[in-house]
């Protein structure tokens, strides 16, 4: 399995609700919306994160959100990174609310489940 973690600013003028609303409502139904999505992406999650005032934000790590998506493998990573669609349509739309310079990512290829949870836990 393959997990690439991707962190988020919001574009300059966008409010955090602005730029939460456009990621759930635009862009998640649009990575929904490519064709056999299933044959490349296993689970694709959108946190949406909201300073807690109780707790200081590190510097450098004031991101609107992080998302999580899983791959079998980097053959099917790349595929969807290559599909005309996703090039034209997908990163359009990025560009539409995330800062892209400010945007980081991580790929992760090894899991260590150290508490799972009841059943069900994860939906």
């Amino acid at each position: 399995m393959v997990i690439i973690l991707g962190f988020y600013k919001r574009k300059a003028g966008l409010t955090h609700e602005q730029f939460c609303h456009h990621w759930k409502n635009v862009h998640g139904p649009l990575i929904r919306s490519i064709p056999d999505i299933d044959k490349y992406l296993v689970r694709y999650v959108q946190h949406h994160l909201t300073p807690d005032s109780g707790y200081p934000t590190p510097e450098g790590m004031d991101f609107d959100g992080f998302s999580e998506a899983w791959f079998v493998d980097t053959d099917a990573r790349d595929a969807l990174f290559e599909l005309d669609f996703f090039k034209a349509e997908v990163i359009d739309d990025e560009r539409k609310f995330i800062d892209m310079d400010a945007t980081r990512w991580i790929t992760l290829d090894e899991q260590h489940v150290m508490i799972a949870g009841p059943p069900g836990l994860a939906k």
